[in-house]
């Protein structure tokens, strides 16, 4: 049994935890004994939980072994659509995009959206700013 120091063993602990060696059936002590060989193990793929395995055994179980005769099919079967049409399409959807894109108005290269509103109000521009309430005049 090796000694270690507080140190070297929270730095150690602390990874074991952080790969998860745990799940694939490694304990503290082994990991200590052989860091290395270890962290190439939590390269891999964690193995499957239990549920998961039987859902795995039950899809294998179900797919053909490949020993039963195989029905005659053409190697080459052709498809209902060719790629070139979709290739039309998606140049038809660019173009009339940028069509689209076309009709706004640029500013130094970047589109821009007219604005439809305002946002001063007119006599702001000739200094006459009103910042008293309607209300309050009156009552004055």
């Amino acid at each position: 049994m090796n000694t270690y120091t507080d140190a070297h063993l929270e730095h150690y602990a602390d990874r074991f935890i952080a790969l998860r060696l745990a799940r694939h059936g490694v304990n503290l002590a082994q990991y200590l004994a052989n860091v290395e060989r270890f962290e190439r193990l939590a390269l891999e793929p964690e193995p499957l939980l239990p549920a998961q395995h039987a859902a795995a055994l039950r899809l294998w179980q179900q797919q053909d072994t490949g020993l039963a005769e195989q029905p005659a099919t053409p190697l080459e079967s052709t498809p209902d659509w060719d790629w070139r049409d979709l290739l039309d399409q998606w140049r038809d959807e660019v173009a009339q995009s940028e069509r689209e894109l076309d009709q706004l108005s640029q500013r130094n290269g970047a589109y821009v959206e007219p604005m439809r509103h305002h946002r001063h109000n007119r006599g702001m521009s000739r200094g006459n700013a009103n910042f008293e309430r309607k209300q309050a005049r009156k009552g004055a």
